[in-house]
């Protein structure tokens, strides 16, 4: 599940657009199929995907305490930058 979330978040910084915004919808959406619901009310997913998120970051500090790649996009989703 995380290895599938950083690997669509890379492969779209990698395309046409570097640091193409990926959606709550579109990470929930990876992880557990499309149309799952789940949680409160109708974005009740939003706060999985931050909890994702929130570990795929820990896991990458722990290789990298530098890691700053994936930026938050309020209201939205996500941004992975491409490092230098």
């Amino acid at each position: 599940m995380k290895l599938r979330t950083v690997a669509l978040m890379n492969s779209r910084s990698a395309g046409l657009k570097p640091g193409e915004d990926v959606s709550y919808r579109e990470l929930y959406d990876l992880v557990h199929g499309k149309d799952f619901l789940a949680g409160s009310g109708t974005d009740g997913y939003r706060a999985n995907v931050r909890t994702f998120i929130k570990r795929i970051r820990k896991k990458l500090r722990e290789v990298d305490t530098e890691f700053e790649h994936i930026h938050n996009y309020a209201g939205f989703g996500y941004r992975w930058l491409a490092g230098n």
